[in-house]
């Protein structure tokens, strides 16, 4: 059987190269260094947890092409998100990082009404377990 883990480490370097910052600022958002895709250690296999940080910090990775090499087949259709993104799958992924804001937004506001609501109780008298 192939290994086929031997070119994986190829691939995240593919996938570092495709994004907007740094090849050394992605290997730390991976918990990884530039060493470990250099000279023999290139040719150990990637830990899960960098897979796991790799999907996680960059969802528009397919993974079953980072792991295989190759694309999986969707109507018939290779994907290949490092190469060419669907725009569906981008549009999914604005739409995400949109409701995340959001519901950071949303999250902050709610703390400071808490906030105002204890300030209006302590200006008003009013003091309860709440």
């Amino acid at each position: 059987m192939e290994n086929k883990f031997t070119n994986i480490k190829d691939r995240v370097v593919e996938i570092a190269e495709k994004q907007d910052i740094s090849k050394e600022e992605f290997f730390r958002t991976i918990g990884m260094t530039s060493a470990n895709f250099r000279g023999k250690a290139k040719e150990t296999p990637l830990n899960s947890n960098a897979i796991v940080n790799i999907i996680t910090n960059y969802p528009e990775v397919d993974l079953y092409w980072l792991i295989n090499g190759s694309s999986i087949k969707k109507d018939n259709k290779n994907i290949d998100f490092v190469n060419d993104p669907s725009s569906e799958y981008l549009i999914q992924s604005v739409k995400c990082k949109e409701k995340d804001k959001l519901i950071s937004v949303l999250l902050e506001q709610i703390s400071d009404l808490k906030a105002d609501k204890e300030d209006l109780k302590k200006l008003l008298g009013l003091y309860s377990n709440d």
